[in-house]
């Protein structure tokens, strides 16, 4: 569970304030070389606390500008629109480029096992290869996603101090979780998507609310016999735990989603 930041609405309001009057770098700006697994990277030379600003009609996502880093479009296929934010003041920035991009996947699931901006992974960390060694004999997918689970939510211990100041402008690193054995919602649900995307199996990070739940709340699904299914490790730790038996799979009518990644 962790705490919502608005900073995004903010964004939104000085950028419609401004597009009419902005005159758009004419260079391109956006790497397509991983479009076919659903991600662009940025061409631009950036200065300090710059924001990337994706949007497919009613659908809009920020991030921080980075080199080298992988932006999702999660949002389907079809045209979507990639603007450099500057920062101007406070929580206020103005849009200094633009460019359009369309989007067409062969399987949509490929972006679902890539690393991106929000779920950073590679073979060499710890946390994947220990992955691997998890899921060594699985016979089929659902037993790796078992695994997995059974392995985060025995071993990886909540964080309430934690949960009490972070919000969602932090992006978990999933060594650090792995390594500290600990975290909040956030913290397990990017542990839990980088371990198994390691292990070639369809994940998403997904953000909203859950039925019992009063906080924000992070939680995954995966594409496992076919059809994609809830999990949510940090909620079933809880259980695990205390010895008390959960079932890995979860009702979908008990999540309400707002993001998903």
């Amino acid at each position: 569970m962790f705490k919502r930041h608005m900073r995004i609405s903010t964004i939104v309001i000085f950028f419609i304030l401004l597009i009419s009057t902005t005159s758009f770098a004419q260079n391109t700006i956006v790497d397509v070389n991983n479009l076919d697994k659903g991600m662009v990277s940025i061409n631009y030379n950036s200065k300090s606390n710059m924001k990337v600003y994706i949007t497919k009609g009613n659908n809009k996502e920020h991030y921080d500008l980075k080199p080298n880093a992988n932006y999702p479009l999660q949002f389907g296929d079809g045209e979507y629109t990639i603007m450099i934010l500057e920062y101007v003041s406070g929580n206020q920035y103005k849009p200094v480029a633009t460019e359009k991009v369309n989007l067409k996947l062969k399987d949509e699931n490929q972006l679902y096992l890539q690393s991106n901006e929000m779920i950073k992974w590679n073979d060499n960390m710890a946390a994947i290869k220990k992955a691997k060694e998890l899921t060594k004999g699985a016979r089929n997918d659902e037993e790796k996603v078992k695994a997995i689970h059974d392995y985060i939510t025995a071993n990886i211990k909540y964080d309430d101090k934690k949960a009490s100041t972070a919000t969602t402008i932090y992006t978990p690193a999933i060594d650090d979780t792995f390594s500290s054995q600990s975290g909040i919602c956030y913290d397990y649900a990017v542990l839990t998507a980088g371990m198994l995307r390691g292990v070639d199996i369809p994940t998403k990070l997904n953000m909203g609310y859950k039925s019992d739940i009063k906080d924000y709340h992070a939680w995954n699904e995966v594409y496992v016999n076919g059809k994609w299914e809830i999990i949510d490790t940090t909620y079933n730790a809880a259980y695990v735990q205390n010895n008390a038996s959960i079932e890995i799979f979860k009702n979908a009518k008990e999540y309400k989603l707002e993001k998903s990644y």
